[in-house]
């Protein structure tokens, strides 16, 4: 394996909507670099990049891939990440491992919803971009409308540095507006000609365009501009390399994935134009001082673990990007978030599933390393005399939850661990035990996620589950008072059984529980006794008299009753308790409680009234609507637990994607009566 140092790296996400023909385009790099002898496709299986078993079967990427090759004496890492929105954790940890991103966009659709998000996560990194429109190839495709579009949505820094030479079924080559020439496929062989006649003026247009864009960041040029004089190719690609470093300038190129078409000089561009990882410098703190230390890429040796994937048979396999210093197989590192050293054996660059040993990652690399025992996604990886920690990627709050259990029993005992492992290779997905319904909840980003995951279970660990609609924890009170007498009496030869109190009920503050008192006066319940009184109320309240939920915001007095002096015992009285509760309940008006949420949805100001709408549907009442912004919308709502069932399918359906919302516990209240009807009547079948 030929090393390669910082200078000559080039780091980037393929990142946009799905179907755009991201996993195709890398491919074709494969291919056109000599690192694959064919391209592959996702749609017949043969992709060296969509290779898991999921992935095979649905045809679309799941899981980010590393596909690394070499192109003019530089290793170019791609990053190919999924476009379905359930795995948008893996597009923002890619990003986090690269310098750079190129946004696919299809010239025939045009700015997508995950063409959107993906632009909004590139930019909060303020990672230069590209982007590339495929597709050029097909029916309605229209290069200039997308251009208009991006150009309208994301600003004027948006900017082609390539034209199309024809379009749809006449697609045949890409006309640089640099290098003023262009490149034909012709019988699959790349040939160079002087750009034709009859697209001067289109090409003279943009070429104005691109000239006023790098003018317009760049003050020598500008005034070079205005002045009328000439710019040189090396200055127009120097203004061009500055402005997209800044995250200033985003350059538009072209091709067909379909067809193989531009791929040349995507890569071209990738390793004139792209930045290298050499200036790049890291924030992170002490571990044991929590001082912010800024480490550069001729440092001591750092490195962030983005991705970690769990094999049965290796274990973890764990995705390194170096972020300084250089490493060497059979090296010691530490793992400052988890304080502990590991052993680096082997570790490999990868093309998809086809993987090849490397000796030595210089700074900016990104490797792939095999058999670490206690790293995991997030942590930092780095030299014990220079310790660093870097922080870990934030992921949005899953909302999309359900219950899960095994298929069969002898899986009873393994799917802990196996969820567990899971979980280590997917941060998105989070587990919860509820204590209270017995429920194993399982929350993931949407539907497909939680299938996904059922079938990862299956496929890597032999185990079988199943989802089901969790359990609501329902709770029980009073609306009204009552006094009555419990009394157990009974005699069985030798000493009996005697217990007898008096309780009263009434209704307690909202969020109080269970208050227990006494009152008593005279010694009508003996001192020894009160405390089993009470304990019997409290396991009997537990245990609710309506439908079985545990009984809150109740206040048990207990005022009188009467004791055997040989019959009467702890558990008589406990048990005299239990049949007070079991009297007295019904007479003081019992009511069902349901959990109430808060929610907080942010979502595009144009899906504001479809989404009051449907919480209005689901009993729920708006708190407050704002806009921090003239597109965006933040509603904050309360609605009950038990209507937001799938919620997060109903939101992305209501808002095509664009919404998102975060939900905490709220408060309880009563459940309507005819709802309460149905609820108590299926519990008591």
């Amino acid at each position: 394996m030929t090393e390669f140092n910082s200078i000559q790296l080039r780091n980037l996400a393929l990142v946009g909507h799905g179907k755009s023909g991201k996993t195709l385009i890398a491919e074709n790099c494969l291919f056109k670099s000599g690192a694959v002898n064919r391209v592959g496709k996702s749609e017949d299986g043969t992709s060296v990049l969509d290779y898991e078993p999921e992935e095979i079967k649905r045809k679309m990427t799941i899981d980010t891939s590393l596909a690394s090759c070499q192109w003019q004496g530089y290793k170019i890492n791609l990053l190919d990440t999924p476009g379905y929105p359930d795995f948008t954790g893996e597009v923002k940890s890619a990003l986090m491992a690269c310098e750079a991103a190129i946004v696919v966009v299809s010239a025939v659709s045009g700015v997508e919803v995950e063409t959107d998000k993906a632009w909004q996560y590139a930019e909060e990194l303020s990672l230069p971009r590209a982007i590339f429109i495929n597709k050029m190839d097909r029916e309605h495709a229209d290069f200039n409308k997308v251009v208009e579009e991006l150009r309208a949505k994301y600003g004027k820094g948006v900017v082609p540095i390539q034209l199309p030479i024809g379009s749809e079924d006449s697609f045949q080559g890409v006309a640089d507006l640099i290098t003023m020439n262009t490149k034909v496929l012709i019988k699959n062989k790349d040939l160079i000609y002087e750009i034709p006649e009859y697209m001067e003026e289109e090409v003279d247009e943009a070429r104005h365009m691109l000239m006023e864009t790098c003018a317009e960041f760049n003050d020598e040029l500008l005034e070079k501009y205005l002045e009328g004089e000439e710019i040189t190719e090396t200055e127009v690609a120097a203004a061009l390399i500055e402005g997209i470093v800044n995250a200033r300038i985003f350059p538009v190129l072209c091709g067909s994935a379909a067809k193989g078409i531009g791929f040349r000089q995507l890569m071209n561009s990738i390793v004139e134009y792209m930045p290298t990882p050499y200036f790049r410098s890291s924030m992170g703190v002490n571990p044991k001082t929590n001082e912010l230390i800024e480490r550069n890429t001729e440092d001591a040796f750092s490195g962030y673990v983005f991705k970690t994937v769990v094999d049965q048979f290796i274990g973890r396999i764990s995705y390194l990007k170096v972020l300084s210093g250089t490493l060497q197989e059979n090296a010691m590192v530490y793992n400052s978030v988890c304080d502990k050293t590991e052993r680096v054996a082997n570790f490999y660059t990868a093309c998809g599933k086809n993987q090849q040993a490397q000796k030595i990652a210089h700074s900016g690399d990104i490797v792939i390393v095999t058999k670490l025992q206690s790293t995991k996604t997030g942590d930092t990886l780095c030299d014990a005399q220079s310790p660093i920690r870097y922080e870990p990627v934030e992921f949005a709050d899953s909302m999309f939850t359900m219950a899960i259990k095994a298929d069969k029993k002898t899986d009873e005992d393994k799917i802990g661990n196996a969820l567990n492992r899971l979980i280590d290779e997917d941060p998105t997905l989070k587990l919860e035990k509820n204590t209270e319904t017995g429920d194993l909840l399982i929350s993931g980003v949407g539907e497909a996620h939680l299938d996904i995951a059922l079938e990862k279970l299956l496929n890597k660990f032999g185990v079988t589950a199943k989802l089901y609609k969790p359990e609501i924890a329902y709770r029980e009170t009073i609306r009204g008072t009552s006094k009555v007498e419990g009394k157990h009496k009974k005699q069985s030869g030798g000493h009996g059984q005697y217990g007898d109190v008096w309780l009263e009920f009434s209704p307690g503050e909202q969020g109080s529980g269970v208050t227990f008192t006494e009152t008593i006066v005279g010694g009508a319940v003996p001192r020894q006794y009160i405390p089993a009184v009470e304990k019997g109320v409290r396991e009997t309240l537990q245990n609710g008299i309506l439908a079985g939920y545990p009984m809150v915001d109740i206040k048990v007095n207990l005022y009188d009753g009467s004791y055997h002096t040989v019959d009467s015992s702890e558990m008589a009285f406990k048990t005299a308790a239990a049949i007070a509760i079991k009297k007295g309940i019904p007479e003081a008006k019992p009511v069902l409680l349901e959990p109430y949420c808060n929610l907080k949805i942010t979502i595009p100001e144009y899906y504001m009234g479809d989404v009051i709408s449907g919480i209005n549907t689901k009993r729920g009442r708006i708190l407050s609507t704002e806009s921090p912004s003239h597109s965006v919308c933040i509603i904050e709502a309360q609605v009950p637990q038990a209507e937001l069932y799938k919620y997060a399918t109903d939101l992305r359906s209501a808002t095509q994607g664009r919404g998102s919302y975060t939900m905490t516990f709220s408060h309880y209240e009563e459940v309507p009566a005819k709802i309460s009807e149905k609820i108590v009547a299926e519990r008591n079948k």
